[in-house]
């Protein structure tokens, strides 16, 4: 399977403008043949959204994109992060979820498990963990694919019960995929890398990690986006502070 990985500037809340540039993303993926393409963490509507989540036009015009950018999904897979309601009246209205779009139609919905609620995070604030880990099926492929945090759960004192990976380990996942909004700090290149490349040596499969690229008033991200073999060995290291599509 031939995956494309699409670093993208987004602006929040600007939805004309993300959905042009990530269909501008799924052209040039489809003009390089690519079966999938993986585009970041809340892409849709640009992270962090914080306080835009509590207004339900934001929520809408989160959907309405989503309708509009699977249009564009005809012979190519599109992986992308927004929003989603919780269908059920337990727990926070809203996942942090990605769709997988294919053939016009939303063929399958993953929600974020790990929500950080530290730094320049308030996820939690906001957003119901997941407590459903099931793996994609998409070309004969079963994709594992988590958000930003769920991959950041590593070392001898973890700061959260549950490993995404651990459940999703148990499906036989073909690859890993990580859609991404990680902020810039001083040798933050190191850690993903290091943290990317434990996970392919700890489940001997590879890993693709999207993360985004931009800033948002004082949160800047710099992309760096990763793609990892099965033995530990570094594939692609994408641009920083750049745009970019692999």
């Amino acid at each position: 399977m031939k995956i494309a990985l699409a670093q993208q500037n987004y602006h929040i809340g600007n939805f004309e403008d993300n959905c042009r540039k990530i269909i501008e993303g799924i052209k040039q993926a489809k003009v390089q043949q690519a079966d999938l393409v993986v585009f970041s963490e809340l892409c849709v509507c640009g992270y962090p959204p914080r306080d835009f989540l509590e207004f339900n036009d934001f929520i809408n015009k989160c959907y309405e994109a989503v309708a509009i950018i699977k249009d564009h999904s005809d012979g190519i897979g599109v992986l992308i992060g927004s929003p989603a309601r919780n269908p059920t009246r337990e727990g926070k209205d809203l996942f942090n979820a990605v769709f997988l779009l294919h053939e016009k139609q939303i063929k399958a919905e993953i929600h974020k498990t790990l929500l950080p609620n530290y730094d320049v995070f308030d996820e939690y604030r906001y957003f119901e963990p997941a407590y459903d880990w099931q793996v994609i099926e998409f070309k004969g492929k079963k994709l594992a694919v988590t958000i930003c945090e769920d991959i950041w759960n590593m070392g001898d004192n973890p700061l959260y019960r549950v490993t995404p990976m651990e459940k999703l380990i148990h499906h036989k996942p073909d690859m890993m995929i990580n859609l991404s909004a990680s902020p810039y700090n001083y040798a933050q290149d190191i850690v993903r890398n290091s943290i990317v490349k434990a996970h392919t040596l700890k489940y001997n499969i590879p890993m693709l990690y999207c993360n985004t690229v931009g800033s948002q008033t004082e949160i800047v991200f710099d992309g760096g986006s990763l793609v990892y073999d099965q033995k530990g060995n570094k594939i692609c290291e994408m641009k920083y502070f750049e745009e970019d599509l692999y």
